[in-house]
């Protein structure tokens, strides 16, 4: 959006929505500064409160610029509990595969798999997409995002113990057939 001469706007929308958003950005830093330094010690907030305002400021410049596009359908949040069962079923397999090594002394193989990928265009939504899967896919113990080839349209998985695909890898893979994409196995 243009910026209108004499009123409150601004790239973004409204001033009180960019402050929001950059304060936002601000305490989602500052979360994750004391969660991962687990101190509350004075020099640790301090640096703390630095460190989240820079996060904050890149963050909120980088957005204000349009250089990433980030829009999530709401539906998608419907996918959560899938999400739950696959990182549930992957900790049993990965527990059996630590019980069969330990236990029994057997080799446990992983592999890494090239699987057809519909990588979209440079919007927010196919940018929100990308993003998803790979969080949805790397949390789940048992596999995770190597890289995401938007030439050869597909994801290269890694996983701890080769199984078939979860239901987000199967569910890309689908809608890259469906796309003609990649060879659809």
């Amino acid at each position: 959006m243009r910026a209108i001469r004499g009123s409150a706007r601004d790239d973004q929308g409204t001033v009180g929505r960019s402050t929001a958003l950059a304060a936002a950005w601000w305490l989602a830093m500052f979360a994750a500064w004391i969660a991962l330094v687990d101190s509350v010690a004075l020099p640790e907030l301090l640096v703390g409160l630095t460190a989240a305002t820079v996060a904050a400021l890149v963050a909120y410049e980088v957005h204000r610029r349009g250089y990433i596009s980030f829009r999530p359908r709401f539906r998608w949040l419907l996918q959560s509990p899938r999400l739950v069962r696959s990182v549930l079923a992957d900790s049993a397999t990965l527990g059996y595969a630590l019980w069969r090594r330990v236990v029994r002394g057997e080799p446990v193989h992983g592999t890494t798999i090239r699987i057809p990928f519909d990588y979209g265009g440079d919007n927010g939504r196919d940018g929100a997409r990308r993003a998803l899967v790979n969080l949805s896919v790397s949390l789940t113990p048992n596999s995770y995002v190597i890289d995401i080839d938007p030439e050869g349209h597909s994801l290269l998985v890694h996983q701890l113990v080769a199984r078939p695909l979860d239901p987000v890898l199967d569910r890309q893979r689908r809608r890259a057939h469906d796309r003609g994409i990649g060879d659809g196995a």
